[in-house]
């Protein structure tokens, strides 16, 4: 494992391939977790693209950073980048991956743990939630030692709930502005009084 690691380190610092996108990105055909690109990556500018890939890298860069000394991990660490792609392209963003990715070689969570937990942070794509939320979220949870599918099952839930939460609150301010608005209209033309 670390003659693989190291392998990775050298072909990162020194194969011009690196500065490359993922082939998916290239001929993807689908966004999601098994898919092969991140989503809205055929409506980006190619600038857009580019800005992302740097990202990527540094990412990658940050990864093999943190796990370079690691031994023992029970998730190999090119299968820890692996997983942390796998959930760029499910949604979550290049920071939050790299976040949770980490702290998941870090927890030493086994393979199968490690995968649970990055695709049920998945579910945060098309909501409300702030993706820092998610992080803060599954650490918790991974630190009280939740595994499984009980890990997958609370992440998800927690996630549908503070999206819930955040729309309730965002409907309760447009009718409350609506209210005033309208309590503004019949006093008088809906402006300040002096």
């Amino acid at each position: 494992m670390t003659l693989l690691l190291a392998l990775l380190m050298v072909g990162f610092q020194a194969d011009p391939t690196d500065t490359e996108m993922p082939k998916g990105w290239l001929e993807g055909k689908k966004a999601g977790w098994d898919g092969d690109y991140p989503p809205g990556w055929p409506e980006k500018t190619q600038e857009e693209k580019e800005k992302f890939l740097e990202k990527w890298n540094e990412a990658k860069l940050r990864y093999i950073r943190t796990v370079q000394n690691e031994k023992g991990l029970p998730t190999g660490p090119v299968t820890g980048a692996n997983l942390m792609l796998k959930a760029v392209n499910g949604g979550l963003q290049i920071r939050t991956a790299l976040e949770l990715t980490k702290m998941g070689q870090i927890s030493r969570l086994k393979e199968a743990d490690f995968t649970l937990m990055l695709k049920a942070s998945c579910s945060v794509y098309g909501t409300e939630v702030p993706q820092d939320d998610v992080i803060t979220l599954v650490k918790e949870l991974v630190a009280a030692n939740l595994r499984g599918s009980v890990l997958d099952q609370r992440i998800r839930l927690e996630i549908i709930k503070r999206n819930k939460a955040i729309k309730e609150k965002k409907a309760k301010e447009e009718k409350e502005k609506k209210e005033n608005e309208d309590k503004d209209k019949k006093d008088g033309g809906g402006g300040d009084k002096k």
